[in-house]
């Protein structure tokens, strides 16, 4: 051979290597498989258009692929993922087999299959039996029946009846386990029987059951007591002396109350309200904060060992707004609106979600303000001109919305008393625009239970009716649930919704105190209760702390003073 064709051949058998070579890194290598192990014990139970299917999952298994096909050996195509080592296939037809797998999943990737297994889902070719223990019980106009599912049923009937052994009434189908028969008179027997439901019929009517729907028993009422400390006097006329029209509980420590007497001072309280002590304000500015006609507030999320408190004071040498961040000991006075020619103005409300965002309402004139500072500064709120009712108080207050941008902007109004010619207005833009949602007067104290649209608020010359009314839309609409009577507050505990009458009399005057609850959440019947002898001038507010057994109410009660009632 020449010397070109060895050349040649040489070069030749060169290319070809390099390109087996290079073939030999693009050829793609078969995924590896995880090293967690596949499902065992796979089972397969037909039912009614369903296939049942548990397995035991494979060590190390964070969830698993079922997988199914319409001829054994498969193809198998992927139908679910899931976490629990259980499936039910909803989307088969009678009649027709099945063949399901399942692989196990982690991080790594997934397993191999598990062994097939197969199932048939076919149509009841008779009816189910009857349902068995069939439970009836009463309540308030109602009877709820509850019975146990019956093998192969696919819904229920229920049959009623005034008169036991029939004839019976479906009222109800279909239906699953459980059945609540409204709108039903008291004192009146109810009989009833159930039939369970497939695709092959109606069962035998189960063993028929009864019951009497009544009225809830009747409200147990808790004890009332006196509580307010022999030292302070409710009957001096200094500065217009109506008693004590605020109590505060210290959130972040339930069993310490606050409370203001006008004209002589702040008090505590460190046993949920049984005893107090005070004046407390013996720091900077205390003799002068105690020259006050007016009320408190604390901040409801404070979590320091005193809370911030707040004072407005509406007569006194004190005439004005002040902080103390100690409890209230030591005190500072910070002018409203600089260059304003009021400074009386009622004791702030607070914003649930922060602290220094403030709202007040002037005392005997048109104004409300907003501070976001925690009082520091102060600026006011433009008002719709329905509101604009001269010598009369109002009240506002902060809606919770479940978010802090939206309480921040949402508010209530309540005006009067007047005939109901001012009425209750809401804003959603921080007092932008306001839209008038009742004609309901004299609010004094509203109740928010949670943040999920309930609010409770009491008074008079509503569109609905004097007493007690509850929104479901954050203050939107409303509806009457209480009795007829003039309220005023409103507040609530874990167990009850409470409502009271108050005004301000002065030393001597008596105020027939309507008291009045119903049991959470405030949609049933509401009972009138009797209040003790001393206490003539129902609340001005109402403070809600819990010992650790027994929910409390302190009512600051204005010239009848602190009266505490603990909940049964």
């Amino acid at each position: 051979m020449s010397d070109h064709r060895k050349q040649g051949a040489l070069r030749a058998s060169v290319v070809v290597m390099f390109l087996v070579i290079l073939a030999g890194c693009n050829v793609p290598k078969p995924p590896a498989l995880s090293s967690v192990a596949p499902p065992t014990d796979l089972t397969a139970t037909a039912g009614n258009a369903t296939v049942t299917l548990t397995w035991t999952a494979g060590v190390g298994a964070a969830s698993s692929n079922v997988k199914r096909a319409t001829t054994s050996g498969g193809p198998f195509t992927r139908i679910a993922t899931v976490t629990s080592a259980t499936y039910m296939d909803s989307t088969v037809s009678n009649g027709t087999t099945y063949y399901y797998v399942v692989s196990s999943l982690d991080s790594a990737g997934e397993s191999a299959n598990s062994a097939p297994v197969s199932a048939k889902p076919t149509a009841p070719s008779t009816p189910p039996a009857s349902p068995t223990n069939i439970v009836a019980t009463a309540g308030d106009g109602q009877i709820s029946l509850t019975w146990s599912a019956s093998s192969s049923a696919t819904s229920y009937h229920v049959k009623r009846a005034t008169v036991s052994g029939g004839p019976y009434t479906q009222i109800a189908a279909p239906i699953p386990t459980s059945y609540n028969d409204t709108a039903l008179v008291n004192g009146t027997a109810y009989y009833y029987v159930v039939s369970a439901i497939n695709s092959a019929g109606e069962s035998t009517a189960s063993v028929e059951v009864s019951a009497i729907p009544s009225p809830p028993p009747p409200t147990t009422f808790g004890a009332w007591t006196d509580v307010t400390p022999s030292g302070v006097d409710l009957t001096h006329a200094l500065c217009s002396n109506f008693g004590a029209r605020t109590v505060q509980t210290d959130q972040a420590h339930p069993a310490n109350l606050y409370t203001a007497f006008d004209c002589q001072g702040i008090w505590k309280s460190t046993d949920y309200g049984a005893t107090w002590t005070g004046p407390i304000n013996t720091g900077t500015n205390g003799t002068l904060v105690s020259d006050c006609s007016g009320g408190i507030t604390i901040a409801p999320s404070s979590s320091a060992g005193v809370p911030t408190m707040y004072e407005s004071c509406i007569r006194g040498s004190a005439l004005g707004f002040w902080k103390s961040v100690d409890g209230g000991v030591n005190w500072n006075r910070y002018v409203v609106l600089s260059g304003a020619a009021r400074q009386d103005y009622s004791p702030p409300v607070i914003d649930p979600y922060d602290s220094d965002h403030l709202l007040m309402t002037g005392h005997e004139f048109d104004s409300v303000v907003e501070s976001v500072d925690g009082g520091l500064t102060w600026t006011s709120v433009s008002l719709n001109g329905g509101m604009l009712q001269s010598v009369l108080n109002s009240t506002v207050f902060f809606i919770k919305t479940g978010n802090a941008s939206t309480t921040r902007a949402t508010w209530l109004w309540v005006g009067g008393p007047s005939g109901g010619a001012f009425g209750t207005w809401r804003t959603v833009n921080r007092g932008a625009s306001w839209i008038r949602v009742d004609k309901n007067e004299t609010a004094g104290q509203i109740y928010q239970p949670d943040d999920n649209g309930v609010v409770f608020m009491a008074g008079v010359y509503s569109d609905l009716g004097w007493g007690v009314l509850r929104s479901a839309d954050y203050g939107q609409t409303w509806t009457h649930v209480g009795g007829t009577s003039s309220e005023t507050v409103v507040a609530g505990t874990s167990k009850n919704v409470y409502s009271m009458t108050g005004g301000a009399l002065g030393p001597g005057g008596v105020l027939d105190p309507h008291f009045e609850l119903a049991a959470q959440p405030g949609t049933g019947t509401w009972v009138m209760s009797a209040t003790p002898a001393g206490l003539t001038q129902g609340a001005a507010q109402i403070a809600v702390t819990n010992d650790g057994t027994h929910n409390i109410l302190v009512t600051a009660s204005w010239n009848s003073g602190l009266w505490r009632y603990v909940e049964p």
